[in-house]
């Protein structure tokens, strides 16, 4: 699975119950229970969710106290640190995909004699 695969796969994760703002995205993204902690940087973060947004992945909203409580909004990387994220119905069609083809190639990888197994252990 490529990095981005992967991060992308978190992204979508950390968005999927909530709304979520950059700041805790991150904070989940960096502990070392993710997995590519020491592989990410705040510009590879930033320019997947512009890309999961393009994509119409994920949403990216305002959140009011008083109605209208939340507005949809096009965001650029000046807006990213003031926005919350929620994934979009699309966003959990490929989030459960993906979720699929990740368990598959951590299967595949397990058993190292499997003669046409894939390592998950890649790193770019």
């Amino acid at each position: 699975m490529r990095l981005t695969d992967e991060l992308d796969h978190l992204i979508l994760a950390s968005v999927g119950d909530d709304f979520m703002t950059l700041e805790f995205i991150a904070d989940k993204l960096i502990a070392p229970s993710s997995g590519i902690a020491g592989k990410l940087d705040a510009g590879d973060l930033q320019s997947r969710l512009l890309e999961l947004i393009a994509d119409k992945l994920v949403n990216a909203y305002l959140l009011h106290a008083d109605p209208p409580f939340i507005t949809p909004i096009e965001i650029g990387y000046d807006a990213l640190a003031t926005s919350w994220f929620y994934i979009t119905q699309r966003g959990r069609k490929c989030l459960h995909n993906s979720a699929g083809r990740h368990a598959q190639v951590l299967r595949r990888g397990a058993n190292p004699r499997d003669d046409k197994g894939y390592s998950p252990a890649v790193s770019y």
